[in-house]
C-alpha cells in the first residue's frame, strides 16, 4: 500500500527573480507502507527540499503531495494533520530543544496534537525509553545531556508524535563512530518494532546500504535513479559522475575481483563483507 507519492513535485526559490532557481523538479515518487528509502545525492540536489514537501513544512510551486492518496494542502485539517502524520527529524535536531526539561520537550509534539495529559505521559515514556534514556533524564534539562544524549532526546520527541512516515535528515552528522552506530541501530529497531514507514537523508552511502530497502538517488533536483540498494549501487559509474561513490568495502571487493578471486561484488556493508570472506576463506582457497 502507497503511504505518500508526489506528483509532479515542484519548488522554486527566488521565484520571479533572476536568481530563480528549481530545488527540485518534477518529482513522481511512491513510498510503500513499511519501506525503509534511503535518500542520497550531493549537496544542492534537492534532498532537504523534497523532505520538507512530504510533511507541508514547504508548498509546492506545482504538483501534489499525497498522503495515504490525499493531497495534503487540499485543507487547513489535512495540512496539519499530515505535519503529524509525517514526522520530520532534522540535521542536528539537539539544536531544536528548547523547554526547560526533557519531558516538556518529548511532549511538545504530543501536546500540540491535542492529546490528553494520560496519552501524553504514555507516549513520553514510550519514546524515551525506546531511545534509552533513562527516567532520570526527564526531570533534567536537555540543555545538562551530553551530545549524544541530546540528539537522542529530539529524536524521541518526533517518535512520540508516533507518525506513519518517519523522516530522518542525516541523524548521525558529527557522531563518532559509537555514537553512529547506536542512531542506526535506533532506527532499524524503530522500524522493527513498529512497522512504520521511514526515510533515511544520508551522505553516508554506507548508511543507507546497511539500512535501507529502497535507494532514491537525486541529481539536478530530480530524481536520477530508483530501486533496490544492489540495483542503484551496482550503477557505480553513473554514481561517480554524480560525486557519489560506492562504499569502500565495494570497492575493495571489486578489486579483489579484478585480480582474479572468486568473490561477490555486489557487498556493501562491512557485514556482508564479512560474510562472504567467511564463505570464501571456508573454500581453502589463499588469499
Amino acid at each position: 500500500m502507497t503511504v505518500i507519492a508526489t506528483r509532479g513535485l515542484t519548488h522554486l526559490y527566488s521565484k520571479g527573480t533572476p536568481f530563480q532557481v528549481a530545488a527540485i523538479k518534477d518529482i513522481n515518487i511512491e513510498i510503500e507502507h513499511g519501506e525503509l528509502v534511503g535518500i542520497i545525492g550531493h549537496t544542492g540536489s534537492g534532498k532537504s527540499t523534497l523532505i520538507q514537501q512530504l510533511n507541508g513544512i514547504l508548498k509546492p510551486e506545482k504538483g501534489t503531495v499525497l498522503l495515504e492518496g490525499q493531497d495534503i494542502w487540499a485543507s487547513k485539517a489535512s495540512i496539519r494533520q499530515a505535519r503529524f502524520k509525517v514526522g520530520l527529524c532534522f540535521q542536528y535536531p539537539e539544536y531544536q530543544l528548547f523547554e526547560e526539561t526533557v519531558y516538556k520537550d518529548i511532549a511538545f509534539g504530543p501536546r500540540n496534537m491535542k492529546l490528553d495529559e494520560e496519552e501524553i505521559n504514555r507516549r513520553v515514556h514510550k519514546a524515551t525509553e525506546f531511545v534509552g534514556l533513562k527516567e532520570e533524564h526527564l526531570s533534567k534539562s536537555p540543555f545538562d545531556l551530553s551530545g549524544g544524549e541530546k540528539r537522542r532526546a529530539a529524536i524521541a520527541g518526533v517518535m512520540a508524535m508516533e507518525p506513519m512516515v518517519l523522516i530522518m535528515d542525516e541523524p548521525t552528522a558529527g557522531l563518532d563512530p559509537h555514537g553512529r552506530d547506536l542512531i542506526l541501530n535506533l532506527i532499524k529497531e524503530y522500524r522493527e518494532d513498529t512497522g512504520n514507514t521511514v526515510m533515511l537523508v544520508s551522505h553516508s552511502m554506507e548508511d543507507v546500504a546497511q539500512l535501507a530497502s529502497t535507494v532514491l538517488v537525486l541529481e539536478n533536483a530530480q530524481v536520477a535513479m530508483s530501486g533496490t540498494v544492489e540495483e542503484v549501487y551496482s550503477r557505480g559509474e553513473e554514481l561517480s559522475k554524480m560525486g557519489l561513490s560506492v562504499p569502500q568495502v565495494t570497492r575493495i571487493f571489486a578489486g579483489l575481483r579484478e585480480r582474479g578471486l572468486d568473490v561477490d561484488t555486489n557487498i556493501f556493508t562491512l557485514e556482508q563483507g564479512r560474510q562472504e570472506l567467511l564463505r570464501f576463506l571456508g573454500k581453502g582457497v589463499p588469499v
